[in-house]
């Protein structure tokens, strides 16, 4: 092979590869029709900055969400914790638990036969682990019986007799 069929050969393999790669970022960017490379590439810069504020977005949210524990908690203090919250709505009922992972260990499933025992049907339970330091349980319940509903006082001192 000469060395202009090689370099012919390398700019055609290169092309190939762009052309695929510029599918993949189509199919990203915009999956339900085809665009021009340069408009292509403005969208997927225009979709790049808003997943980054999107995700800039979220990150002030979990930080409001998670308030001062987490600042006392990376300056050695966690007198806060653990934090329990518990929300219902009309047969709805949101419990959200802080804890530090050094503290008394809570297992998922006793928190939720809580939930059961009083009426409620677990819709959602999350287990996240922070940085290896605390653990946040989030459980989602919904009244068995809409008529009778849940009672989230009820609820609230059984999950503090487990925590504390």
């Amino acid at each position: 092979m000469s060395l202009r069929e090689q370099r012919n050969l390398r700019e055609k393999e290169r092309r190939t590869r762009m052309k695929h790669l510029f599918a993949i970022l189509s199919s990203h960017v915009s999956p339900t029709h085809r665009l021009p490379v340069p408009q292509l590439i403005d969208q997927a810069t225009s979709y790049m900055i808003q997943l980054k504020e999107k995700v800039n977005y979220l990150r002030e949210k979990k930080m409001t969400l998670l308030g001062d524990e987490v600042s006392n908690h990376y300056e050695g203090s966690l007198s806060f914790l653990p934090k329990l919250s518990i929300y219902s709505r009309d047969s709805t009922i949101e419990m959200n638990l802080i804890m530090d992972l050094n503290k008394k260990r809570v297992m998922l499933h006793e928190l939720v036969s809580v939930f059961e025992e009083e009426g409620a049907q677990v819709v959602n339970a999350n287990l996240q682990n922070l940085n290896d330091r605390m653990i946040i349980y989030i459980i989602v319940g919904q009244a068995i019986i809409c008529r009778i509903g849940i009672d989230p006082s009820r609820i609230e001192e059984r999950l503090r007799d487990i925590i504390f």
